[in-house]
């Protein structure tokens, strides 16, 4: 155990480096423009502002997974991109136009220290940056630099996280949804760019290996790698909304029974906890049945294993939460 704690240490310290470093990246291409380090900062304000860094550190550990450390250090980019994606939907998410919301983890929001026009601006910074960072990735399959933009654009733009946020957006206020119309809205806001992590790091890891992998085997095992993600995402969500009626304030780190206090249509309020606790426990299981069908037709090795063992202890910490 206190192996895989320095394991995931220090892939957590490399996240966290490569996101201090986008800083000084800024301010030394623009070294002339003193007005450049107020943007470095505005960008690095959000990144820096706590979170557990799921996505990134997912990343990286579906690359180990794949390419051992080789392709934990090739999928850097990717991981840093990946953040930088979901950094810019919570600044966009907090504009007044959106949730107009002041905090985000006890710390005044992005457009509350830089006014709602910049605020927009270090969104849109960072939903940019993160494709030039992503561009820069070392491919030594040419392929696989496309394969990398096009599965975040996928995953960010229209086909996923955008997506569940217009939904999210269009239902707001409606007493009578469905628990499918919740369902797509966790599928694409949430569950797209989990997806993504694993896509992303399959990628970085079949680089290293430079092993190009045929057309049709490609798009199989990135499908069951999007949809696992897709299934962490909704029962990431269905235990959220149970642990909201179920656990106290204080273990939670939040305000308990605020959804119930608002009347939101969650998986509790339209399926009830029992049926929602059924639901919770079956994403879950189809999440690990379609990984664990892509891991197991890999060659094992002792560096390898131990990365995917470290990437089902995060998944359990995510999934098997007490309700």
């Amino acid at each position: 155990m206190a192996n895989s704690l320095q394991h995931i240490e220090n892939i957590i310290k490399i996240i966290e480096d490569d996101i201090l470093a986008t800083n000084s990246t800024v301010v030394k291409e623009n070294i002339c423009h003193q007005e450049f380090s107020e943007i470095a900062a505005a960008i690095q304000y959000p990144l820096t502002a706590g979170g557990k860094r799921i996505r990134p550190l997912l990343t990286l550990l579906c690359a180990g997974t794949f390419g051992g450390e080789k392709a934990i250090q090739n999928a850097r980019n990717a991981a840093l991109a990946l953040e930088m994606i979901h950094t810019y939907s919570l600044v966009h998410d907090d504009l007044p136009c959106m949730d107009n919301d002041d905090l985000r983890r006890g710390k005044p929001t992005t457009h509350k220290i830089y006014g709602e026009a910049k605020g927009l601006l270090v969104g849109d910074a960072l939903l940019t940056e993160a494709f030039f960072r992503l561009a820069q990735t070392e491919c030594k399959v040419s392929e696989y630099l496309q394969s990398l933009v096009q599965e975040l654009s996928y995953c960010s733009g229209i086909q996923g996280m955008i997506a569940g946020q217009w939904l999210d957006i269009s239902f707001t206020g409606k007493q009578d949804l469905s628990w499918e119309q919740i369902e797509l809205i966790h599928k694409n806001k949430t569950g797209r760019l989990l997806g993504c992590a694993f896509v992303l790091g399959y990628i970085c890891g079949l680089n290293v290996l430079e092993k190009v992998d045929n057309q049709e085997n490609l798009k199989i095992n990135k499908d069951k790698l999007r949809q696992a993600g897709e299934f962490v995402g909704i029962a990431f969500q269905i235990i959220d909304d149970i642990l909201d009626i179920t656990a106290s304030s204080q273990s939670l780190g939040k305000t308990a029974g605020k959804d119930q206090e608002q009347c939101k249509a969650t998986s509790v309020a339209i399926l009830g906890l029992e049926k929602a606790q059924i639901l919770a426990t079956e994403f879950t299981s189809r999440a690990y049945t379609l990984l664990e069908g892509v891991f197991e037709k890999l060659p094992t090795n002792s560096e390898n294993e131990i990365y995917k063992n470290l990437l089902f202890q995060q998944l359990e910490q995510l999934l098997v939460r007490k309700y």
